[in-house]
């Protein structure tokens, strides 16, 4: 899931509870000792919400729906699409209130450029957008793409000793890749009434995991 739906899950608890939920994608490992335990408690809890939505039987179907080109990459769509679909029905002060939230914490430093990119561009709020989030969904999919053609360089370019013994750099043909998350728009697109049903289908399961507050 992405930020909106993280969020709708965690609202009724505390601004750290909440905090934990939306910084769970940038901190890695189990040890959770330097947050609160609030904090620690949010993050788990995004973890334990991630894990039953890619397990559910709603996500697996629609994973056999999509492009077989994307598939591998269609989760990431997904999770921007459900986000889509709540961000109609999010408050206007609960929008605020993850501002806020994004604002005052220090955020793990991996979330830092994205953090800074939805506060620009009031993404949480243009979430609603079909376009929007579309054109988000295949920039993400270009910055992979990206990274992907930095590690074939890296990968491709090595060292081997010339005929006449001098050293020289060999570079393998850099194949620069597609981005499969820009291919899918299209299906999102045409497919989005179809979404839209599943998701009626899943969010229920999902709500079910909310704690009291």
């Amino acid at each position: 899931m992405n930020f909106l739906g993280h969020a709708r899950l965690s609202l009724a608890g505390s601004d750290n509870f909440l905090f934990g939920n939306l910084i769970a994608d940038g901190v890695r490992g189990s040890d959770l000792s330097d947050w609160s335990p609030e904090v620690e408690a949010g993050i788990r809890f995004h973890r334990r919400c991630d894990a039953v939505i890619d397990a559910h039987p709603e996500t697996r179907w629609l994973l056999t729906q999509v492009p077989p080109s994307s598939r591998r990459v269609a989760g990431i769509a997904l999770d921007m699409m459900w986000d889509h679909l709540l961000a109609a029905e999010m408050h206007d002060d609960d929008i605020e209130r993850l501002y806020r939230l994004l604002a005052r914490e220090e955020v793990p430093s991996r979330l830092s450029s994205l953090i800074e990119w939805i506060q620009v561009r009031d993404a949480l709020r243009r979430y609603q957008e079909l376009e929007f989030t579309l054109a988000t969904i295949a920039s993400i999919g270009e910055r992979m793409t990206a990274r992907r053609r930095l590690r074939q360089t890296s990968d491709t370019c090595q060292t081997s000793e010339s005929r006449n013994g001098r050293l020289t750099n060999k570079v393998g043909n850099l194949d620069a890749g597609a981005n499969p998350l820009a291919d899918m728009t299209p299906w999102l697109a045409d497919n989005r009434a179809m979404l839209e049903v599943s998701f009626a289908r899943l969010w229920p399961d999902m709500l079910a995991l909310r704690q009291p507050a």
